[in-house]
């Protein structure tokens, strides 16, 4: 049996054994449970992700019951930290399968759910990126609200600023349009 077929199987069991008691009755699931579950899936999705050829095979089932782990834990305990934590998973998570109506609505999930969020300016930046250009019909609305909150972020550097504010400034470009005319602009100076 290869092994990217036997850990899919290990998989299936985990899933089988995670969502089905000996007892029909449902046990109470403690924030540790919940944990234990999401790390257990994340290592499995680490461990496929060392092997190229089994990474290139593995089913997006795989990062969507990691995503529904994640989601469990957060409705579980929505005022948690952890939870926070998950959603931004689950934001990420959902970016990587392209899904980024999906990513963007979690992300606004957490900003609005957890202001302070460690990670906020890395949010928010993914987010602005998201509308500027992978979500379509692309929302000039939103890429500039999520930069201009950006804007804001004491977290952010000078230079990422003024990268900001450029790119602001020509948001009626696309992202590519935006690109070729920077490399024109760079053309003329030297």
């Amino acid at each position: 049996m290869s092994k990217s077929v036997y850990l899919a199987s290990f998989l299936a069991l985990i899933l089988i054994t995670f969502s089905c008691g000996e007892n029909s009755e449902k046990k109470e699931l403690t924030r540790e449970d919940y944990k234990a579950s999401i790390k257990q899936m994340e290592d499995s999705i680490a461990t496929i992700q060392k092997d190229p050829v089994a990474a290139a095979k593995m089913p997006s089932l795989t990062n969507i019951e990691l995503i529904n782990r994640l989601v469990a834990y957060y409705r579980a305990f929505p005022k948690d930290d952890y939870a926070a934590d998950c959603l931004f998973k689950v934001h990420m998570k959902y970016g990587e399968l392209q899904a980024h109506q999906n990513a963007a609505a979690y992300g606004d999930t957490l900003l609005k759910s957890f202001p302070n969020y460690k990670n906020r300016d890395f949010l928010l930046e993914s987010l602005g990126s998201s509308y500027d250009v992978y979500i379509q019909p692309r929302d000039t609305s939103k890429v500039r609200y999520y930069y201009e909150l950006l804007l804001k972020e004491k977290t952010v550097k000078s230079e990422k600023k003024a990268e900001i504010k450029a790119r602001l400034k020509y948001l009626h470009l696309d992202l590519f349009q935006y690109i070729e005319l920077q490399n024109k602009s760079l053309a003329k100076r030297k």
